[in-house]
C-alpha cells in the first residue's frame, strides 16, 4: 500500500504546485471554488512506458484521486507520449484546457517563467535531501505561484526526482580537467551543451537512439546519464568507467490548467494535491531503490567501474552557469540547505 508521507504545509503548498494538469465535462473555467456536481474528467499525460517506476504509480494516483472523490473527479491516464510531448502538454495546460501535464523545470522556463532555468542547472544540488528541502522552502512556493499567476500552470508537485546524472566513459574523469578535449555527447539543449563547454569538454550532438553506436565508434569519448534510464540503452557496454559526478538532478513531476484548478473546489484541490505529493515521494523510494539494483547489475553484466568525483572542483568549474541568475543562485542554495 502507498504511504502518504505527506510534508508540511509548506511542502503541500509548494510542491503540491506542479503535479497537476486536467480535462473537464462540465465546461469548468475561472471560478470561485464552488461545488461543480458533474464529474470533472482530467486526463493526465506523461511520456514513459506504463510499466516504468513512475508510470506505476501515476496509475495508482490516479485510482486513488477517483475513488476518494466520490465520483466528482475522473483522472484518465495516457502514458507513453500518447497526447503530446512534455512541452506539448505543458502548453495545453497553459491555454486552459484540462490536461495534468507531466513536465519539468526546464519545460516551466520554456513557457517563460526564466527563474525556473536555475532549477536545472549543473551541481546545484547536493543530494536529495537538498532537493527535498528546497521544494518545501517558502522560496519554491513563491516561484510556483508567480507560474500560476503569469503563466497560468499551477504546479502540484516537481518532487518526482529520479536519480542524479553521471558521466560514462572509456575512462574515469574524477576531476574537471580531466574532461579537457573530450567528444562529449550532448542532446540539442543549451544547459547541457554550456555545462560541458564550462567543462572543457567538445560538446557533441547526437541522438539519444545512436548514442550506443556512437560511444561503440568513437564518435565520441564519453555521454551522461541516470544509471535508470541509459542501463536498457546498454551505454555501460562500450563506456564501462562511471564517475559519479550527479551533476544534474531533474526536478519532474505533474502541472495543470490555472483555470481548470481555480473552478474545482477546495476538497478536490485538495485531494489532488496529496495525491500527487504522495506519489511523488513513492517515486523518489523506487527510484532510489532501483539505482543501487542497477548498478549492481552494471558491475555484473559489464564489468562497470563507479568511480568517485572532486565535485567541489566541478561545482566551482561550472559556476558561471548561473551568472546570468544573480543572486537567486545563492537563495536556491540557501533554500537546499533547510
Amino acid at each position: 500500500m502507498r504511504k502518504h508521507l505527506l510534508r508540511s504545509a509548506a511542502l503541500v503548498t509548494a510542491t503540491g504546485l506542479l503535479l497537476a494538469g486536467c480535462s473537464s465535462n462540465n465546461n469548468g473555467g475561472a471560478g470561485d471554488g464552488g461545488g461543480a456536481e458533474e464529474t470533472l474528467t482530467l486526463r493526465v499525460s506523461h511520456v514513459n512506458p506504463p510499466d516504468s517506476i513512475d508510470g506505476k504509480i501515476v496509475d495508482e494516483v490516479a485510482e486513488s484521486v477517483n475513488e476518494k472523490s466520490g465520483g466528482s473527479l475522473e483522472l484518465e491516464v495516457y502514458p507513453s507520449g500518447q497526447i503530446g510531448t512534455t512541452g506539448d502538454t505543458a502548453e495545453q495546460a497553459a491555454n486552459g484546457e484540462s490536461v495534468i501535464g507531466y513536465m519539468d523545470a526546464s519545460i516551466i522556463a520554456q513557457l517563460g517563467a526564466d527563474d525556473f532555468g536555475i532549477l536545472g542547472g549543473p551541481f546545484l544540488f547536493d543530494d536529495l535531501e537538498s532537493v527535498n528541502n528546497f521544494l518545501a522552502s517558502d522560496l519554491f512556493a513563491e516561484m510556483s505561484d508567480r507560474v500560476a499567476e503569469e503563466h497560468g500552470i499551477r504546479l502540484l508537485s516537481l518532487g518526482w526526482v529520479d536519480g542524479p546524472r553521471h558521466i560514462f566513459g572509456k575512462e574515469a574523469y574524477p576531476n574537471p580537467e580531466d574532461l579537457e578535449g573530450v567528444k562529449f555527447r550532448t542532446p540539442p539543449v543549451d544547459v547541457w551543451t554550456e555545462t560541458f563547454s564550462l567543462l572543457g569538454a567538445v560538446p557533441t550532438e547526437v541522438a539519444n537512439t545512436e548514442t550506443y553506436s556512437a560511444l561503440e565508434q568513437g564518435v565520441v569519448d564519453a555521454a551522461e546519464g541516470p544509471v535508470n534510464g541509459t542501463y536498457p540503452q546498454r551505454w555501460q557496454e562500450p563506456a564501462n568507467q562511471v564517475t559519479l559526478t550527479g551533476h544534474f538532478r531533474t526536478l519532474l513531476g505533474y502541472g495543470m490548467s490555472e483555470q481548470v484548478w481555480q473552478s474545482l473546489t477546495e476538497d478536490q484541490q485538495e485531494l489532488l494535491r496529496d495525491e500527487f505529493v504522495a506519489g511523488g515521494e513513492e517515486a523518489q523510494a523506487g527510484y532510489e531503490a532501483a539505482v543501487e539494483e542497477t548498478m549492481q547489475k552494471m558491475e555484473e553484466e559489464a564489468g562497470v567501474e563507479f568511480h568517485e568525483a572532486d565535485i567541489e572542483a566541478y561545482r566551482e568549474k561550472t559556476a558561471p552557469f548561473y551568472d546570468k541568475y544573480g543572486d537567486l543562485y545563492d537563495q536556491v542554495r540557501e533554500a537546499s540547505q533547510g
